[in-house]
């Protein structure tokens, strides 16, 4: 079981906060992806690889961009937390939940998969 718990957030400081408590939790490295969202910007060169690297159909992102796009204003920034088990799950949004995101999402990153659904 492959999903992804996404966690957005009004600033990037706040998003680092999460980042660096996820860490600190215990979450590898290579499982954290932070994304700096903008209401017209294109998906950023620099964050490209770390997308791709995610290696899940590419309708997980932007179901992602969709769902989150009415909150999307300026310098939001998305933190993706990739997580193989429901314990995994829940000391994602366990952990994003104390930093007052805007929103969080869990997000399935098989092919056939259900898209998602939202926790807060």
């Amino acid at each position: 079981m492959l999903k992804f718990v996404v966690g957005l957030f009004e600033s990037k400081g706040i998003a680092e906060d999460a980042i660096n408590r996820l860490r600190y939790e215990g979450v590898p490295e290579g499982n954290i992806f932070p994304m700096q969202i903008h209401e017209t910007a294109p998906l950023p060169a620099a964050v490209s690889p770390a997308i791709e690297a995610l290696s899940v159909d590419p309708l997980v992102v932007g179901n992602v961009r969709e769902t989150f796009a009415p909150f999307i204003r300026n310098g939001e920034t998305a933190v993706f937390v990739r997580a193989h088990s429901e314990d995994e799950i829940d000391l994602a949004v366990g952990t994003i939940r104390q930093y007052a995101p805007i929103k969080i999402r869990v997000v399935s990153g098989g092919e056939g998969a259900p898209l998602g659904h939202d926790i807060l």
